[in-house]
């Protein structure tokens, strides 16, 4: 059964992006960036995530900013990293809201990447949720103590790997379950094939918003 999908789409655009950004001056791009990402959180009314957004960045952008002015005062360079930093947020915003990394990892895994690396990060990134429930309960365990824990807390570091040591035959097991077997091919149910007619319309706005900008640098 064939599962068309636009992620590895999405991925690239936003690989492209990030290259783009790292090495580009141009000011626009940075400024589009930031302002469609304002723009989308405003529509939908996402007040937390827009909070978020504006907050969380606030810091390093401000950090490099003034590193800048302060050995050379060059201010439109400042206001460059400033925009850059958060152009990067926004970009990894979008990553982490749009794009299924487990759908990314399979398509990958069905074109050549190895099924030990693929598989071993799909554990991972189920266990997010599983893990995040065992720092709660040891949170709330440790206050019934009396004792209050910092995040930075070692505690939390050798909890975990205990934690994780007794689910190692948990997912060994499920995993075999799921027939999995160390350096042997595999077939698949679902066969994640890239959506071609979405992918074409997606490449074709980014390609013209990419020539409007460079044209505007010109």
């Amino acid at each position: 059964m064939q599962k068309k999908i636009i992620s590895p789409t999405l991925a690239l655009i936003v690989l492209l992006l990030t290259i783009w950004i790292s090495f580009s001056k141009l000011l626009v791009l940075n400024f589009l960036i930031i302002g469609l990402t304002i723009l989308y959180f405003c529509l939908l009314r996402f007040w937390k995530k827009l909070l978020y957004f504006i907050i969380v960045p606030l810091l390093p952008a401000l950090g490099s900013g003034w590193a800048i002015v302060v050995h050379s005062s060059n201010y439109k360079f400042a206001l460059l990293i400033f925009s850059r930093t958060y152009s990067f947020a926004a970009l990894g915003l979008f990553m982490a809201t749009y794009i299924s990394l487990v759908e990314l990892l399979k398509y990958f895994e069905q074109h050549g990447l190895s099924s030990n690396i693929v598989y071993g990060l799909l554990v991972v990134i189920q266990a997010l949720p599983r893990i995040q429930y065992e720092t709660q309960m040891i949170t709330k365990s440790s206050r019934l103590r009396g004792v209050s824990l910092a995040f930075w807390s070692p505690y939390y570091y050798a909890k975990a790997i205990f934690i994780a040591l007794t689910w190692q035959p948990q997912i060994s097991e499920a995993m075999t379950v799921h027939a999995y077997e160390d350096y042997k091919i595999r077939t698949h149910y679902h066969k994640y094939v890239v959506d071609i007619n979405k992918s074409i319309i997606i490449l074709i706005i980014f390609l013209l918003i990419s020539a409007a900008l460079l044209v505007l640098n010109i």
